[in-house]
């Protein structure tokens, strides 16, 4: 079985290096106060993997950017969650892990109902061998 949390930490760890625009502000999930902008983690799911004589896990990891307006819109977040999408594309850390490098989608931007947040969907693909 797949340890799922040390996962998670080395993708959170991963996006805080390489994007140097959310202020190290990268974490499981937000806190009362945390400035904009900030990625959490969203829902994660997996799914057996296994092939011939390797087990493995297929997990999948939402990573959520949120901002504000008027120093975030859409277009300005998009730009950020693509620098997300390519600190992680391809990526791996087998020192930590063994996995394949991951997939990553490209980016969803979608105004929330607030009408002032706006937030970023980005989903990560990555096969964990047991």
């Amino acid at each position: 079985m797949t340890d799922i949390r040390r996962l998670g930490q080395i993708i959170l760890d991963r996006v805080a290096a390489e994007v140097p625009e959310l202020g190290g502000r990268v974490q499981e999930r937000a806190t009362l106060g945390l400035a904009f902008p900030y990625c959490t983690l969203g829902p994660i799911y997996g799914v057996e993997g296994d092939v011939e004589c390797i087990e493995a896990d297929e997990w999948t990891v939402q990573l959520d950017i949120w901002g504000q307006i008027p120093d975030w819109n859409k277009l300005s977040m998009a730009e950020l969650a693509g620098k997300v999408r390519r600190a992680l594309k391809g990526w791996s850390d087998t020192d930590q892990v063994t996995m394949h490098p991951l997939s990553v989608q490209t980016p969803r931007v979608m105004d929330d109902p607030d009408g002032k947040t706006v937030h970023a969907v980005i989903m990560v693909e990555a096969m964990v061998e047991d």
